[in-house]
């Protein structure tokens, strides 16, 4: 039996940059095979093979990566107990009790793709026995998918990547995967009766990840945009209710889920573990090459990353004021009206009940994927009691008959940075950064590429100018913390939340706006998002505590007046290249327990919150025809 070594022996403490190698990995499985898809894929099959996002057939990773790590749970015992190895750290793990701190996995695959073309696209029946009667159970005939015929060798191919102190330690763990896979003798479903016998496994000798330089940046601006390339379909943000089985994802990346990752990546790179150890001005000297970077880490602000078809401009949220009638669009901020009606007697469609206005302004629709998982029993090897799930992906390309590709673009600003050289540092350090170690979002880790660009991105749609008239109209971008959601619940039964935004804006703007009219919709974020945050810190003393936080929504539209041209403007421009700040409740609420003021409420500016646009071109280019103002036009006329 082969030794695996001291695989992972390096993650316990020793220092150093890590190097990415990647091993390819080839199957050879003997007809016939099926790994099951989620549903059928036509009428009349109950069972389907699975395919990926391509059409291609596939044996999904998270199926690999299973059998692996039971075939190696199976032969631990046997390995000398010098060569010692941590599956837990490979292959990942549940948090512990009570905590929320996520145990990625070191061993990262692909999905395993078929080299070549099914024999046919015939199915095969299959029947339960009636143990008594030894004749079909009622209801138990099956059609099951059988593309490929008894005995055809099946080759499929894919890649396992992982982080490796040298080549030697690389070449330890390449063989712990050959070792685990030439101890499994069958793949796929139904091998109970024969199918997916396993024929021979090649894994190469590791390989290092090469990475081209990044290029210098060129430009002077304290700003980068990133476009994000995902080769495989995200699962971004979705958290998974207690009630329900469904995790769906969210179409943007959040700054925050791009800083984490970021910050992970650096880890591994470095040989820091846990990868989730937070980067600050501590733990600088750790990280030769990216000492201004982590120095200046937390004061980093990275905008939510929205989807666009490759090349274009980035999205713009349109306000809520936008309104839908008779099949057009037109926007009711500049309305003269307090209830802006159409033709006399009609009122508009707001968003929510509008059938065919679209919130965004340049965003790409990715296509949608449903991929159910579930968590195997050691012991009965069936699915776990209560661990069966389904997940929303979204694919790398549009919901087209020719699809187009897809990339994610944000914005990354560094204007908190004071010091000129330090930013001019931390800047080149997070390009470079990014280009070389940032290969991986989302939750399950999917591969993708990103490239560092000078400037921020081009909008979808421009601005006005900063003061119009005296009024500055401010549409949330992305949600915000504004409001005490304790003052929120003291409201008197009716009252609307106009007093507590004009108090709002009122202390942001330090008495240079003045709210006239807003459009505004609010939300709760809270289950896991409050344990793994400010949980975490009030967990000891208030062990049931729960405390959603409380957002205003993007989309949201203020329409204000200026009061100090001078110091609005000066707010304005701050606001538009930081963000929205958290109002002094909010700092005095989640800057408790001697905590960085991000380790107990995610929703900062630095991780993409409180994003503005100012006075969009749109108000002024669709303004509504309302019935009064069209008359009061044509009796000047007259």
């Amino acid at each position: 039996m082969v030794s695996p070594g001291r695989s992972l022996g390096f993650r316990r403490g020793v220092e150093g940059m890590m190097q990415r190698y990647t091993c390819s990995i080839s199957l050879i499985v003997l007809g016939p095979f099926l790994t099951a898809a989620t549903g059928p894929d036509r009428y009349g099959v109950d069972k389907s093979a699975h395919r990926d996002h391509l059409k291609r057939l596939v044996i999904p990773r998270s199926h690999l990566k299973g059998k692996l790590r039971s075939s190696l749970e199976e032969l631990e015992p046997f390995f000398d107990p010098a060569d010692q190895f941590d599956l837990k750290g490979l292959f990942g793990t549940k948090s512990d009790e009570g905590s929320y701190e996520p145990l990625p996995a070191t061993f990262r695959f692909g999905d395993l793709v078929s080299s070549i073309k099914p024999d046919n696209e015939e199915t095969r029946t299959r029947v339960t026995i009636n143990r008594a009667s030894q004749t079909a159970k009622q209801n138990l005939l099956r059609e099951v998918e059988d593309l490929f015929a008894s005995g055809t060798e099946i080759c499929f191919n894919g890649e396992v990547t992982f982080s490796a102190p040298d080549l030697s330690a690389a070449t330890r763990l390449a063989s712990l995967v050959r070792l685990g896979l030439q101890w499994l003798a069958t793949v796929g479903a139904e091998k109970g009766v024969g199918l997916g016998r396993l024929k021979s496994v090649q894994v190469s000798a590791p390989s290092k990840k090469n990475t081209s330089a990044n290029p210098a940046l060129a430009g002077t601006t304290n700003a980068l945009h990133l476009r994000i390339t995902a080769h495989e379909p995200l699962l971004a943000g979705g958290i998974k209710s207690r009630r329900t089985n469904y995790i769906a994802s969210r179409q943007e990346l959040s700054g925050g889920l791009i800083k984490g990752a970021l910050a992970a990546a650096l880890n591994e790179a470095h040989g820091v573990f846990p990868v989730t150890k937070p980067l600050d001005a501590s733990c600088a000297t750790e990280f030769p090459g990216f000492d201004a970077l982590v120095r200046n880490f937390s004061a980093i602000r990275v905008t939510h990353a929205l989807p666009v078809l490759a090349g274009s401009p980035r999205p713009v949220r349109l306000p809520l004021s936008a309104v839908e009638y008779n099949g057009s669009i037109s926007d009711v901020a500049l309305s003269r009206e307090s209830v802006p009606l159409v033709d006399g007697c009609h009122s508009p469609a707001y968003q929510g009940d509008a059938k065919k206005l679209d919130p965004y302004i340049g965003l790409a629709k990715p296509a949608e994927l449903f991929v159910t998982r579930s968590e195997i029993n050691d012991v009965s090897q069936r699915t776990a009691e209560g661990q069966l799930f389904t997940y929303q992906f979204y694919a790398p390309h549009t919901d087209e008959k020719q699809p187009k590709p897809i990339e994610w673009i944000c914005n990354v600003n560094f204007d908190s940075i004071l010091e000129p050289a330090e930013r001019t540092a931390a800047r080149q350090q997070f390009a470079t950064a990014v280009h070389l170690h940032l290969h991986r979002l989302g939750k399950l880790g999917r591969s993708v590429t990103v490239a560092a660009n000078d400037g921020l991105a081009t909008p979808a749609a421009h601005n006005h100018d900063l003061i119009d008239d005296g009024l500055v109209l401010v549409t949330l971008q992305s949600s915000a913390i504004m409001l005490d959601p304790a003052e929120v619940r003291s409201l008197p039964l009716g009252m609307d939340l106009h007093e507590a935004y004009a108090k709002y804006w009122q202390d942001l703007s330090e008495g240079s706006l003045e709210l006239i009219d807003f459009f505004a919709h609010q939300g709760f974020e809270g289950g896991y998002l409050y344990h793994r945050y400010l949980g975490a810190a009030e967990r000891a003393d208030h062990p049931n505590r729960y405390r959603p936080y409380y957002l205003t929504l993007d989309g949201s539209l203020f329409k204000l007046q200026v009061v100090d041209e001078e110091k609005a403007i000066a707010v304005l421009t701050r606001w538009l290249s930081g963000g929205l700040p958290l109002p002094k409740w909010a700092l005095d609420e989640y800057g408790k327990y001697n905590r960085a003021i991000w380790k107990n409420c995610p929703f900062v500016p630095e991780n993409g919150y409180g994003e503005i646009a100012v006075n969009l071109n749109w108000h002024w280019d669709h303004p509504i025809e309302s019935y009064q103002a069209r008359e009061v036009d044509n009796d000047k006329s007259a």
